[in-house]
């Protein structure tokens, strides 16, 4: 499975602060994460992990979480398209923790929302951050090795904007695969799409197939004029294949409802959004802040 992705460089710059996280030694081989009363960040400790899958992370990724068996790694390396030079790999990896969390999450009551979800993240895929020319060769390698696909951020060519809280904007159409809102923080576009991934491994419903219903609505709105793939697939050399058009289709359609913006969506939008709100578990939102985590610290 190939997911080639195209990022628009953002331009502008936000004034942003940070809280550093507290942490204490936990009980399962890991450091338990504290909410921000100083307690136990959720449930975290009582989902198990995978020892085999852990010791076959490398040594380059100093920040490793898992929640249960689905693990999310980071580099200490910069990242670049940001908007302070004092960020950091940890914080990146520190907020991909919180987003996967809010995922899973969405009551936010310490407890995974779908466990079949969080079953096949754990059995199908990883998520890494950090710079192209370290997660590049790893990828393959990795998913050769342990039969995970590497979903990644990398910080040094999309951007990580974490004060981003995924409203504020405002569009007329979503209109093609390229559109994202100004100073989007890619991180959250990468942890949805993860959580889409996995859905389409276990639920017939999210085929991202031509004939699916994801696929049908897609074509429907290209159809109409009313959305556009091209573009980005002349920017990626023709290599934009019709499976992650999909998936953007889908995090755009989401994006924009979480954005408070439904009412410009399509008619074959709206039914894509039927289905993700029909979906047990699924996340329609994500909060960047929530309270508690489901995450261990492992290294």
């Amino acid at each position: 499975m190939s997911r080639i992705r195209v990022r628009l460089s953002l331009g502008f710059l936000l004034i942003a602060c940070t809280t550093p996280q507290e942490t204490s030694e936990g009980t399962d081989g890991g450091i338990l994460v504290l909410d921000a009363h100083g307690g136990p960040r959720g449930g975290g400790l009582s989902l198990p992990g995978n020892p085999q899958l852990e010791s076959q992370i490398p040594e380059q990724f100093v920040h490793v979480y898992r929640i249960g068996g689905f693990y999310i790694m980071g580099t200490d390396e910069r990242p670049l398209e940001t908007d302070r030079q004092d960020r950091t790999g940890e914080e990146a990896v520190q907020q991909a923790v919180d987003l996967f969390s809010s995922l899973l999450d969405g009551d936010d009551d310490g407890d995974v929302d779908d466990p079949v979800l969080l079953e096949n993240l754990a059995k199908h895929f990883v998520f890494a951050v950090g710079h192209e020319s370290s997660l590049s060769p790893f990828e393959d390698d990795f998913d050769r090795r342990t039969g995970r696909y590497v979903m990644a951020m990398k910080t040094d060519v999309w951007p990580f904007f974490p004060d981003w809280n995924g409203r504020g904007f405002s569009l007329l159409r979503i209109g093609s695969s390229l559109w994202r809102p100004p100073n989007m923080n890619a991180l959250w576009e990468e942890c949805f799409h993860t959580v889409t991934e996995a859905y389409n491994r276990h639920r017939p419903e999210w085929s991202f197939s031509p004939e699916g219903v994801f696929g049908r609505s897609m074509q429907a709105d290209i159809e109409a004029q009313a959305y556009d793939i091209e573009e980005q697939n002349r920017l990626e050399g023709g290599h934009y294949d019709w499976s992650t058009a999909v998936n953007e289709y889908i995090h755009q359609i989401w994006l924009v409802n979480q954005g408070g913006q439904a009412a410009v969506l399509t008619a074959p939008q709206i039914g894509v959004l039927d289905v993700m709100k029909a979906t047990p578990g699924f996340p329609m939102s994500m909060d960047k802040d929530a309270e508690r985590s489901l995450a261990v610290r492992v290294r």
